[in-house]
């Protein structure tokens, strides 16, 4: 058997060498994104600082509309409580005057107004509100005047039908009386009188407030015009049968 032995040997392959200008690239590459994300992180910083400053505004405006809206809760509670102590005082108040000028009213409206001079303006002023100015209230009269609650009750004798109506028309003409109901009317002859009468009833339901609204303030209100005068000066709210006076 022969022996071959290679005296040559193998040619050993060159180490890889990385270049200068490789490793300059990458330091630089290294550097550009450190700066890249410098300045990113510095631009969000920023962000996150005017978020941060708007939220705090945000905040202490919302505090103050809290504040705002307690305060204002408040004054509408308050006032809610004058409104119905007000409403409680003229309530009382109108109790206190009413009846009493209630009666004057229908005292008022069952007086005779002079045909002259001096009864123009007032005869005017009932035709306008629409009264008869030429009938003659001494052709009714009553009997009895009785309150149940807000309930009222008149009685009396007329000479003919024709004035009870235009008595009713006269109750309607107040803020006093609302809902007037006629009640029956019968004829009967009066012996003493030797006359011929018509007994007639009535209810309405009252309303002090509304009837003497113009004497719940501290000095009396400016009449409206049109308005038929009150007796004695006592201020009377006077409406036409359409509606309230002016309207």
């Amino acid at each position: 058997m022969i022996i071959k032995i290679n005296l040559i040997g193998r040619r050993a392959k060159p180490k890889p060498t990385t270049s200068r200008a490789q490793l300059l690239l990458f330091a630089g590459l290294l550097v550009v994104e450190a700066l890249f994300l410098f300045v990113w992180y510095q631009k969000l910083s920023s962000e996150l600082d005017t978020v941060k400053s708007r939220v705090k505004e945000a905040n202490s405006k919302l505090d103050e509309l809290k504040r705002v809206k307690q305060a204002w809760e408040q004054w509408q509670a308050e006032k809610a409580d004058l409104d119905r102590q007000t409403q409680v005082f003229e309530s009382l108040k109108a109790e206190q005057i009413g009846p009493p000028t209630m009666l004057e009213y229908v005292s008022y409206v069952l007086t005779k107004v002079p045909d002259d001079a001096s009864g123009a303006d007032e005869l005017k002023a009932q035709e306008l509100v629409g009264w008869n100015p030429k009938w003659d209230p001494r052709r009714v009269w009553l009997t009895s005047i009785s309150q149940r609650k807000d309930q009222v009750s008149l009685k009396g004798e007329a000479l003919d039908h024709e004035d009870v109506a235009e008595f009713y028309r006269r109750l309607q003409s107040s803020d006093f009386f609302h809902n007037v109901e006629p009640g029956l009317q019968t004829r009967k002859f009066h012996d003493t009188l030797q006359l011929k009468l018509v007994e007639f009833s009535v209810t309405a339901q009252l309303n002090y407030r509304l009837g003497t609204a113009g004497l719940l303030d501290e000095g009396e209100k400016p009449a409206k015009e049109g308005a038929a005068p009150a007796s004695q000066g006592a201020a009377l709210s006077v409406k036409p049968m359409g509606g309230p006076l002016g309207q």
